[in-house]
């Protein structure tokens, strides 16, 4: 599909994206031949100081531990919403489950949840209301700029593993060995995006799916340099 619909139609092609990340598997993942690209990855110009990321475990969030895990999850939660108050930030949740989960036992009026019919509309609230509103959401990992004010902090409850009742992508997994890791660590960096959009932007970030240090550790070399 690459070839057809995009590189027939230039003889030069620049591809650009803050999360490539491997470009063995960018290549390969879209038929390109390795001898055929050149790859530049520049620093970020965001000051590491304006981006901390604080990995806080509360335990596994996999099917296996879960239930033993959220009532953990909800206490983090709490505390970080206390540590941030007068803040607004997003709670990335990973699935609805998580979300409503975290919605019914906080009880606090910040939180706004959406479900698949309403996700603009109450990202649009948050922008709006002058209180300092939290989102919890399974779906915000892209696409969604929170500059400034509008996120100081976010917090990762669950790597965001692809999910692997989708054959496309068993299939992908079994072609392109690197995929799976890739796509996971695209979609935490991408999610650690959302709250710092420029250069004197700042909000900080919480991880607490205890399963970040054995993803990390294993696929370390991954991440580009200003993320380490």
């Amino acid at each position: 599909f690459a070839q057809e619909y995009l590189f027939r139609l230039g003889r030069r092609v620049l591809m650009m994206s803050a999360t490539i990340l491997d470009r063995e598997t960018f290549c390969s993942s879209l038929g390109i031949a390795e001898a055929d690209v050149e790859f530049l990855s520049i620093p970020s110009p965001f000051p590491a100081e304006n981006r901390p990321i604080m990995f806080c475990p509360v335990g596994g969030m996999n099917s296996k531990s879960i239930e033993y895990t959220l009532p953990k999850l909800k206490d983090a939660v709490k505390m970080i919403l206390d540590e941030h108050e007068g803040q607004k930030g997003i709670i990335h949740c990973h699935t609805y489950r998580i979300a409503k989960y975290l919605k019914q036992n906080i009880k606090d009026r910040r939180l706004l949840i959406h479900d698949s019919t309403n996700r603009d509309e109450i990202l649009q609230k948050h922008i709006d209301s002058k209180s300092s509103t939290v989102i919890l959401s399974p779906s915000m990992g892209e696409g969604v700029d929170l500059k400034n004010d509008l996120s100081r902090f976010q917090v990762i409850c669950k790597l965001p593993y692809p999910f692997l009742g989708d054959p496309l992508i068993r299939k992908r997994m079994k072609k392109f060995p690197n995929w799976y890791s890739v796509q996971t660590a695209k979609m935490i960096m991408q999610s650690i995006g959302r709250s710092v959009r420029s250069g004197d932007d700042k909000a900080v970030t919480y991880i607490l799916d205890s399963d970040w240090q054995r993803f990390f550790s294993k696929i370390r070399k991954l991440f580009p340099s200003y993320f380490l």
